[in-house]
């Protein structure tokens, strides 16, 4: 039997299936229902605040201040400024970019009260400085306009506690509007210790879909309601876990430093519009902004007209699925996944216990580590060719979609060298490169539960693939329907996790992807 059609039309729908999953949804326009979020009224907010650059102390940065204020007062919300002096080293950098050293942080802290507001409070958490030399359509006015117009869809009848907005300044400079409010202990703002979630809302580009990347401490049931709540919101454990290693902060930060709850989105995509004079309202992608906004006010919502906020538990593993939403368990739930998966393997091989060998198998897996070799040295060399290796880091973001896609190119070879491997039967194959995710899925569940997700879920599809075309008097094409079948949506959880993994660490290591 040609399986070529077969591999070729799984392989397409597949990756069909991973982009359409990359896409922001439709901005919704001005007249949409007031309970909706709408990018086309938060663009109003984005229009007016993000005219020209606003760097701390500057006369733009005083007006938009000021604009905010107003637009709290509309809303509903009691406003306060909170003034702090800048230390040496924002200051110095301050003077660098040629603003006024002498200039302090100016925040805002606005409260709507809710119903019994001896309850922890909600909060939403955006900056509204900019760097220098751009206007911060994305970085972050995107975030302030969203907050507002999350602000405006939940009517203050509705909330069963306070709903709290907290527009910090000199995030550029080092997030000296977000450590004064959430300092340690009893040197943080008193609207820190009134605060029982936190949602911050951050840019990095310009565009793409909106990713929960970070949390607080103990956040198995937040994550929990935030799937509940938000179907359509993007998030990942593996995210999280890898944040953490590196050297990158936002206002989330002090909030996770004070051990409280909270939960951190921003959009990657468009990455030449980070601190871009090119990253103006009229550039910035509104799906994106939608996208946003959708997920924060759908969590908000839930959460400001509860009765409880989520209780501290387990860190949870979590991933967002096509077409499902996002899947969310405790770390002990991968050992059963596991368990689950190695049970099928064996089925499969003593079903099939006549079709393969060890001799086969070993080639197999010989066939497996030096596709990993040849798809690394492609990826280094491709990076070295691309003249990002030493190249000015915002130089090397605006290249990720080019890079991103020569990545791709290269995956896909890798994959048709695997597919058309002559060593060994199909169960050798089939078997071995199983146990092969199954063996990288094990050590994750090991090292970085959180991780479990990438190489535990894409295994548990290809086990239950491999138990239905194994089973007895199966076939032809009754042997390779179920992985044909199977492997559409582990296609798209590859390229949705290949995708946000690429915006996120594929500028310095474009060669790290490469076990997606």
């Amino acid at each position: 039997m040609n399986r070529w059609p077969l591999f070729l039309a799984t392989l397409v729908a597949g990756l069909l299936l991973g982009w359409w999953t990359i896409q922001t949804p439709t901005p919704v326009d001005a007249s949409a229902p007031a309970d909706q979020f709408s990018a086309g009224r938060a663009m109003a907010d984005v229009r007016v605040l993000a005219r020209e650059p606003h760097p701390t102390g500057t006369p733009a940065n005083l007006a938009a201040i000021a604009e905010m204020e107003r637009r709290l007062a509309g809303l509903g919300f009691t406003t306060r400024r909170v003034v702090t002096p800048l230390a040496e080293k924002p200051a110095q950098r301050l003077a660098k970019w040629g603003g006024n050293p002498n200039a302090p942080a100016i925040s805002l802290v606005a409260v709507r009260a809710g119903k019994d507001s001896a309850a922890p409070a909600v909060a939403l958490l955006a900056h509204h400085d900019s760097v220098w030399a751009s206007p911060g359509a994305a970085d972050d006015i995107a975030g302030v306009a969203a907050a507002l117009e999350v602000a405006r869809a939940i009517p203050q009848a509705t909330q069963a506690r306070d709903l709290v907005l907290l527009f910090t300044d000199a995030e550029e400079l080092g997030l000296v509007g977000a450590r004064a409010i959430f300092a340690p202990g009893a040197a943080a703002d008193p609207i820190a210790e009134r605060i029982g979630v936190t949602i911050n809302l951050e840019a990095r580009g310009g565009g793409g879909r909106a990713m929960m990347f970070q949390t607080g401490p103990k956040n198995g049931d937040l994550v929990r309601r935030l799937a509940a709540a938000a179907p359509g919101a993007s998030a990942s454990s593996l995210a999280v876990t890898l944040y953490e290693s590196l050297p990158n902060d936002t206002d989330f930060t002090p909030v996770k430093l004070r051990g409280q709850a909270g939960l951190n989105f921003a959009f990657i995509g468009d990455a030449w519009g980070y601190h871009s004079p090119l990253m103006t309202p009229d550039r910035l992608d509104q799906g994106a902004l939608q996208h946003l906004g959708d997920s924060a006010l759908a969590i908000t919502r839930d959460l400001v007209t509860a009765p409880e906020l989520p209780a501290r538990s387990e860190n949870a593993v979590f991933a967002s699925a096509p077409l499902i939403g996002i899947i969310a368990y405790s770390p002990a739930t991968g050992w059963g996944l596991l368990a689950g998966i190695a049970g099928l393997l064996l089925l499969a091989a003593f079903w099939r216990r006549a079709e393969w060998t060890l001799g086969g198998m070993l080639m197999a897996l010989g066939q497996a580590v030096l596709a990993l070799i040849i798809a690394g040295v492609l990826m280094f060399g491709l990076n070295l060719l691309s003249g990002s290796v030493g190249a000015e880091y915002y130089d090397r973001l605006a290249a990720l979609p080019r890079l991103e896609v020569v990545a791709a190119l290269a995956a896909l070879a890798v994959l048709m060298f695997l597919a058309a491997a002559p060593a060994g039967s199909l169960w050798d194959r089939w078997l071995t490169w199983v146990a092969l995710c199954f063996a990288g899925a094990l050590v994750a569940q090991i090292v970085l539960p959180g991780a479990g997700p990438v190489l535990a879920w894409p295994a548990l599809l290809a086990a239950i693939a491999a138990a239905l075309g194994a089973r007895p008097g199966a076939t032809g094409m009754a042997q390779v329907a179920p992985a044909a079948l199977l492997a559409i949506p582990g296609l798209a959880l590859g390229a949705e996790l290949f995708h946000f993994a690429f915006l996120g660490i594929g500028a310095p290591l474009p060669y790290a992807t490469v076990p997606l």
